[in-house]
């Protein structure tokens, strides 16, 4: 969840100069990626596997995408460089996220004043 601010307390030409400044700054990047980034640890079904006894197999990476409800997609990252593209695809999402929040806020606040 992202964090609110005093934004009401903010001159009104502060608000329009800051949205104008996410919106010149706002670029997608063609990496994005919504989903999440997940480390595990497995067993396997063998009766006599060491990971029976605690050391087990991994670590694993995954990519976790929920795509509606009872519906996901996970799939193995088998490479370092999968691992590294995913995180920044990620990161990427996260940033977009946090912008878009922060501009719906000021938007908000200014449609509050009447100075859309």
């Amino acid at each position: 969840m992202v964090k609110t601010s005093a934004r009401h307390k903010l001159a009104t030409t502060t608000l329009q100069e800051r949205k104008a400044r996410l919106l010149s700054g706002m670029q997608l990047s063609p990496d994005l990626v919504r989903a999440s980034y997940v480390r595990q640890y497995l067993t396997c079904g063998k009766k006599n596997c060491r990971c029976r006894r605690g050391f087990k197999h991994g670590p694993f990476f995954y990519l976790v995408q929920c795509l509606g409800t009872g519906r996901v997609r996970k799939f193995l990252l088998k490479t370092p460089a999968q691992r590294k593209q995913a995180r920044a695809g990620i990161a990427a999402h996260l940033k977009l996220q946090r912008r878009l929040a922060e501009l719906s806020e000021i938007n908000t606040e200014l449609l509050r004043r009447g100075a859309v």
